[in-house]
């Protein structure tokens, strides 16, 4: 662990890689740098090497800054990755807020310093809900300004745990193309089930029903999402899914999340705890088939059960054809789930097993 204020013209000597990278972007941006490069995640398309100005970094940071009233002095967390949009914006909210910078290296399973008051952090949901379940770590948020948690969708067990705290916890919207959230859904204080855009953010559907969003972040250009997205006249919106995860079965359209959240639902009533997706993989009969995958290194027989709960919300073309379990899914390096790259990986030793047999 590592706690410095980025704005000082003193550095402490890093003691871990990472330590020295954060290091290296701060001292870039005292020097004046005008342009950062980062990967975008893929959601506006096929991920991409994208170059960031400052202004907008800046920018964004002053949007946090105000919503959650952030003061010098206050301290914040980095346990994300600053290759990725997520955890290089942490760094530059200290920058632009004088704040206090809590280094610790990124897990899924983060190791929170004790005593050290954080009044602001970014984290992926596996994170959050490591620390939702730990009680040993929720004392160095007590006084926070502002948990946020993004992307990816959470599931009703964070939702769950969020609800029980009185600090603010976040659920957040956005992606590298908008330099980091541009929208937010209070979690720990629940209202509705509607994220709610920053000042100065514009959005609107595209005919494919996805989100497109305008602001000073997007240098006022509009940007299109592969996110499928109920939007309002107030512009309160929400994600039904990605257009590219779509499951065609039988010529049903299937959106996994609408389906995941009742089989989490289930997970929870029935105390199993076990990370699943929803996805489609080809069948000759159906084009696609839906299909539950667990992570367990043991088959989950759910059986009828789980069939009898979900035909009490959804139709039966919804329900998934079968449950397939796997013992370890595939993360990205900034702690998102990789269910598309689970899924081909699971098709492709599945493939190498049928011909090993043949």
């Amino acid at each position: 662990m590592l706690v410095f204020s980025p704005k000082s013209n003193v550095f402490p000597i890093p003691s871990t890689p990472f330590e020295a990278e954060v290091m290296e972007f701060c001292k870039l941006w005292k020097a004046g740098n005008e342009w950062f490069s980062f990967h975008t995640s893929g959601s506006t398309g096929q991920p991409k090497a994208i170059r960031i100005h400052r202004d907008q970094m800046r920018h964004s940071a002053l949007l946090t800054g105000e919503w959650l009233g952030l003061e010098a002095g206050d301290r914040a967390l980095l346990c994300l990755p600053i290759k990725f949009i997520g955890g290089v914006m942490v760094v530059v909210r200290a920058l632009v807020w004088d704040l206090q910078l809590v280094i610790i290296e990124p897990s899924n399973q983060p190791e929170i310093p004790p005593n050290i008051p954080i009044r602001l952090t970014s984290l992926v949901p596996p994170q959050l809900q490591y620390i939702l379940q730990h009680d040993s770590l929720l004392a160095s948020f007590q006084g926070a300004k502002g948990i946020l948690v993004g992307g990816a969708a959470i599931s009703v067990e964070i939702e769950n745990l969020a609800m029980k705290q009185d600090f603010p916890i976040y659920l957040t919207y956005g992606m590298t193309e908008t330099v980091s959230h541009i929208a937010y859904r209070p979690i720990s204080l629940k209202t509705d089930d509607y994220l709610h855009p920053l000042p100065g953010v514009e959005l609107k559907l595209n005919e494919e029903d996805c989100l497109c969003i305008r602001s000073a972040l997007t240098n006022n250009q509009w940007i299109e999402t592969n996110d499928l997205a109920e939007l309002k006249a107030d512009q309160g919106f929400r994600i039904l899914g990605r257009k590219d995860f779509i499951i065609n079965s039988g010529g049903m359209k299937i959106i996994p999340s609408q389906v995941e959240k009742h089989i989490q639902a289930f997970f929870i009533e029935k105390g199993i705890s076990a990370l699943s997706f929803l996805a489609g993989i080809p069948d000759d009969f159906y084009g696609q088939k839906a299909v539950l995958f667990i992570e367990s290194p043991n088959f989950f027989d759910l059986g009828d059960p789980l069939k009898q709960y979900l035909l009490q919300h959804l139709s039966s073309k919804q329900i998934p054809k079968s449950i397939i379990c796997l013992p370890k899914f595939i993360f990205n390096s900034n702690g998102k789930l990789d269910s598309l790259k689970t899924v081909a990986l699971y098709l492709q030793s599945s493939s190498k097993e049928s011909h090993a047999h043949d």
